[in-house]
């Protein structure tokens, strides 16, 4: 008997043995349903509770300088939260359509780089995210010029970097020669200049150099008459068709116009401050048309925005990137390390310290939000059609009808 209970215990033994060995099962309730959508956070967590830091893909359009400065503001952003840059340079005078082509196919970078004006294009073709839905960017209101290139449909599709605005560039004695003493003001003045350059039948003679592949210099040419863009007149499309084969076409940086300046063979320049400041001596003077206070925007000022691809894989995180590379801090940084002027309206009304090599006052940069017309369409279209006007490929009602808000829109 005493034989029998000890084979009972040695069983119940063995059996609580058994138990605490089984490992506790849990039925899977979630066989075939969809995980569901968890907000992006810059630095998610793993599996095993540790926070994933996101490596990001920046590709930019810079001079090798530029560039340099960049990186190097970009690596103090990396020291201070973690999180790796990668950045690439791309040629700046690649086309639009190439940038289309990359946020298209192949692995999308988290950031680009372009122009202001491409920005309507590309945001009303599905190409870009809204910046603000993923968090609103510290210290980021932009000079009111810029802000119709950055919002559509109520939200803003870019952060802008710089702002590279347009002066007249002359030769002082060869425009004295000329009868004037300062750039035209007016359609009237304009008309005298181009009158006096015929009457010198002896030289190949220019009237005005432009970019013909972006509209700022016809812009700027346009705010010299009073005008825009936006609000020009017949009389002034007329004017351009009858002296577009005295202005002198080039590409946005054409060395060859600074010697045709200093000797009398162009009488005046449309050009980037920035190329005034690389180029231009004490023999030449700058002018910008919107001093003269016509109360309008500064419309003929290019701009290099950020930009977030439709197929960004960490969007909050290159939101955060873009918030402290477009601070108050690192735009006067890039102010003075580049000399390209801040995008950031706030500077200017603070304060911004005195540029003394530029030509005008940076309070023409400020404008009031119902001047703020600056190219407020499709910039592409826009540049099309201001290209196709200056080299004879649209007459003044052709551009009329191009240029008009219901065909850009």
């Amino acid at each position: 008997m005493l034989k029998r209970k000890n084979y009972w215990m040695l069983f119940i033994i063995l059996m609580l043995a058994l138990t605490s060995l089984s490992p506790s099962i849990e039925l899977d309730t979630g066989i075939g349903s969809n995980p569901q959508h968890q907000p992006l956070n810059p630095l998610t967590r793993t599996d095993s509770g540790e926070q994933e830091i996101p490596v990001l893909n920046i590709r930019v359009s810079l001079s090798g300088e530029e560039f340099q400065e960049l990186t190097r503001i970009s690596n103090n952003y990396t020291l201070s939260t973690g999180v790796q840059v990668l950045l690439s340079n791309t040629p700046a005078d690649e086309s639009l359509d190439a940038l289309k082509e990359e946020l298209t196919t192949g692995a999308s970078p988290d950031i680009v780089m372009t122009a202001g004006r491409n920005i309507p294009a590309l945001a009303t073709r599905g190409y870009l995210l809204p910046v603000d839905v993923y968090r609103s960017v510290p210290g980021s209101a932009p000079l009111t010029a810029l802000i119709p290139q950055m919002q559509w449909n109520g939200y803003d599709w870019g952060v802008p970097l710089d702002v590279d605005p347009y002066v007249l560039v002359y030769s002082k004695t060869r425009l004295s020669e000329l009868g004037l003493e300062q750039a035209p003001r007016g359609l009237e003045q304009w008309t005298t200049l181009l009158g006096r350059l015929l009457e010198d039948t002896g030289k190949d003679r220019y009237l005005l150099s432009m970019d013909s592949q972006n509209p700022y210099g016809y812009s700027l040419l346009l705010e010299s008459m009073g005008l825009s863009l936006e609000e020009l007149s017949d009389e002034a499309l007329v004017w351009t068709e009858q002296a577009r084969s005295y202005f002198y076409l080039t590409g946005k940086t054409s060395t060859a116009i600074w010697d045709m300046l200093d000797d009398g063979t162009l009488a005046l320049a449309a050009v980037p401050v920035s190329e005034w400041r690389r180029h231009g001596n004490a023999t030449m003077a700058a002018e910008a048309p919107a001093e003269t206070g016509n109360g309008q925007a500064y419309e003929a000022m290019d701009s290099r925005f950020f930009a977030l691809p439709a197929e960004s894989g960490n969007p909050e995180a290159a939101v955060d990137w873009l918030g402290y590379m477009t601070s108050s801090a690192a735009q006067l940084e890039w102010l003075r390390s580049t000399e390209r002027l801040p995008a950031l309206d706030e500077l200017y009304r603070s304060g911004l310290p005195r540029i003394t090599w530029l030509p005008f006052r940076t309070s023409v940069l400020l404008a009031d939000e119902t001047a703020a017309s600056a190219l407020s369409g499709d910039g592409e279209a826009i540049a099309a059609a201001v290209s196709q006007l200056l080299t004879g490929k649209l007459d003044a009602a052709g551009f009329k009808e191009r240029i008009s808000g219901d065909s850009l829109e």
